[in-house]
């Protein structure tokens, strides 16, 4: 908590700016000020006395922040802003779709909140609680907000999307079909709209659907990356209707599409890496003596497609385990950390850092538990943070999954993925070359951590799964059961791309897929 003398210093700092005509740099010292005081006066006054002027600065710094994915820098903004007007609900709208952006579903509900206590009719804002809320894992009150926001005056097509959505993460594919063609008919050229649609579509040569997405293609810019969507979508019915050859000319188009508006440069991932790598050269690591927290977190990391899914449902299954689905919490952690570490002369990793990291995560799962003595995140990028993890959670348990690098690479490939962490999944290059740093870290943190991370091979999940699953409740510490054969019928809401998929048997029938294609992927089997 900054003292009084620290906010006297940073109220001279700001009015000896605006003396020198720095009024951007006034507005922000002020602003941080009222970010933690909201009642300051002389922050207030002085901001009054500058004018919209740099408000509207701030405004228009936040939307570039946040068009380009730059969401911690957004974030500060927008809450400049919102201290200057707190009563203005698109601000808070907006700082509220940051948090959500970043994957703080917690702070977004908070933010949106505080909207809705001003205007409470607001269909945008209690469309994004709706967001909000479904991050959160409380679909039922999620539902009720979208249908708020519906019932408020928003004909629009966000709230009847994310009502299919919604549906579409329960199983309910006719409900999903039902609310993404209400949407699509009012917004027939929007092209995430034909995307989720044709998730939930079984097609034909003749389907109305794949007509129709021709025929809004036939409209649309060929470079514009807003369509890659549509492309991916194309693909998903031509291959579902053996037109192979067309299916992946849209399936290249819109991967190039995607990649042009990521900028993903796969030179400074492996740098990444190998900073990484560098940090726990020699690792500090807490003990066991920490405070022990009301659960015991469970990692589920993997390259994206590689099953996560599927583990995190068999883990559900056993009484006591909770379901989390993809979190960003140790992303946000760990980021807050790097950062501090920047900052300093030595670049290490401190005992205070790991109990920073520590805190950080705990507090971040505190608002998720349910009550269960176990949760399970399946981010399958942590991956990346293993090293953090086991430092900071002794008490942690981490499972690595692994497939066969041809069928997860096509997954990878075929696929459009939300989260911004995949840039590297939109070039068959990028995809082999990151599948080998991947590698790399990996043998890197099992040497690093060779009792903390438990290994899963897809192909003996599915086709041995008897054993394979005992071992794995085994390494979690937990009681296996026959329930945990039948991972099809928990009926918890599933957010990610393997909705309709972990809803069936366990099946080896997504094997080999990339057979289809194999003269076209023969580049990529090469890499």
């Amino acid at each position: 908590m900054p003292t009084r003398s620290s906010v006297e210093k940073t109220l001279s700092q700001a009015a000896r700016a605006v003396k020198s005509g720095q009024l951007d740099h006034a507005h922000h010292l002020y602003s941080s000020v009222l970010v933690k005081f909201p009642g300051n006066k002389k922050a207030r006054k002085a901001l009054r006395s500058i004018g919209d002027k740099g408000r509207d600065e701030i405004v228009r710094k936040a939307t570039k922040c946040q068009s380009v994915g730059h969401l911690t820098q957004a974030i500060t903004y927008w809450q400049q802003a919102m201290a200057l007007a707190p009563r203005k609900p698109d601000y808070g709208i907006a700082l509220a779709e940051c948090h959500l952006e970043a994957g703080n579903p917690t702070a977004a509900l908070k933010t949106i909140e505080a909207v809705l206590d001003i205007q409470p009719d607001n269909p945008v804002a209690l469309d994004a609680r709706g967001r909000a809320l479904r991050d959160l894992g409380r679909s039922d009150a999620a539902e009720a907000s979208h249908r708020d926001a519906l019932g408020h005056g928003m004909l629009d097509v966000a709230p009847l999307n994310h009502l299919g959505i919604l549906a579409q993460a329960r199983g309910d594919r006719a409900a999903a079909q039902h609310y993404y063609r209400a949407a699509l008919d009012m917004a027939p050229d929007n092209a995430d709209l034909h995307h989720n649609l044709s998730r939930v579509t079984d097609y034909t040569p003749e389907s109305h659907h794949l007509l129709q997405m021709l025929e809004t293609l036939s409209r649309c810019d060929p470079y514009d990356p807003a369509t890659a969507p549509l492309h991916f979508a194309l693909f998903t019915a031509l291959d579902a209707t053996d037109q192979h050859a067309r299916a992946f000319d849209h399936l290249v188009a819109g991967n190039r599409l995607r990649k042009a508006a990521t900028g993903f440069d796969i030179r400074r991932e492996a740098l990444r890496f190998a900073s990484y790598k560098a940090l726990f050269a020699n690792p500090n690591v807490l003990t066991q003596t920490e405070p022990d927290p009301a659960f015991r977190p469970i990692f589920v990391v993997g390259l994206p497609r590689s099953g996560t899914t599927l583990i995190e449902r068999i883990l559900a299954r056993i009484d006591g385990c909770q379901p989390c689905g993809e979190l960003s919490v140790v992303s946000r952690a760990v980021a807050t950390t790097l950062r501090a570490i920047e900052n300093r002369d030595q670049k290490s990793i401190t005992h205070r850092d790991l109990q920073s990291v520590r805190r950080d995560i705990l507090d971040g799962f505190g608002p998720l538990n349910d009550g269960s003595c176990a949760m399970i995140d399946k981010m399958p990028l942590n991956f990346r943070w293993i090293g953090f993890i086991c430092a900071a959670l002794p008490e942690a348990k981490v499972v690595h999954i692994h497939r066969s690098p041809t069928d997860v690479a096509w997954s990878i490939y075929r696929h459009l993925f939300a989260y911004r962490g995949n840039g590297f999944a939109y070039d068959p290059a990028d995809i082999s070359t990151y599948m080998i740093i991947y590698r790399d870290i990996m043998q890197f943190w099992k040497t690093r951590f060779p009792d903390r991370i438990f290994d899963v091979k897809y192909e003996d999940l599915v086709t041995q799964t008897r054993p394979t699953t005992q071992a794995l409740a085994q390494a979690c510490n937990l009681p296996w059961s026959e329930k945990c054969l039948t991972p099809e019928r928990s009926a918890d809401v599933v957010l990610t791309a393997s909705s309709a998929q972990v809803r069936q048997p366990i099946h080896s029938n997504s094997e080999g897929q990339w057979r289809r294609y194999e003269a076209q992927l023969a580049p990529l089997q090469g890499a």
